[in-house]
């Protein structure tokens, strides 16, 4: 597996987050790059929180930034309790996120690289096309990268009921 500090490590995202003056008018509220920092627990996993919510319907009527860095101790510090959570995560090449489940309906979007998703019944899913989509519903499943680059997917996290099937 190649070193979290290596520096094949993909470029920072960038982060634009908009709302309105007080004429009411489209605007820039902030921007910065993206810090990803490795996952507690997953090594070779580096992950960061873009924005999240504390409820939905969120709140778009105000010039609260709190969404940029608005503590989430959900799931693996990453499911917001009755909220949303957009987060970035690179996986380092030949790495592997060990088997999980979060209490959330996941929006998974590949970015880069080619990331496979484990089941707990032994199936397998590449995704090497960027733009391929992976809804995560609750299940307990691994991702790993096999590939010689990292991997670079974006999730949209939305916090759900637990899921009542047998574990």
């Amino acid at each position: 597996m190649a070193s979290a500090q290596s520096t094949d490590r993909l470029p920072s995202a960038r982060r634009v987050v908009t709302g309105h003056d007080q004429d009411g008018k489209s605007c820039v509220r902030h921007k910065d790059d993206l810090v990803l920092n490795e996952g507690p627990g997953f090594p070779g996993v580096w992950v960061c929180s873009a924005w999240s919510t504390s409820s939905v319907p969120t709140n778009d009527n105000n010039t609260d930034l709190e969404g940029l860095s608005r503590p989430v101790e959900g799931d693996f510090g990453i499911v917001m309790h009755n909220g949303t959570n957009l987060i970035t995560t690179d996986l380092a090449p030949g790495a592997t996120a060990m088997m999980h489940q979060t209490t959330s309906l996941d929006y998974n979007i590949l970015v880069s690289g080619t990331l496979v998703l484990e089941l707990t019944d032994g199936t397998e899913v590449t995704f090497s096309t960027p733009g391929d989509v992976i809804v995560q519903r609750g299940t307990n499943h691994a991702w790993k990268n096999p590939g010689p680059t990292w991997t670079r997917w974006a999730s949209v996290l939305v916090s759900a009921k637990p899921v009542e099937a047998a574990l």
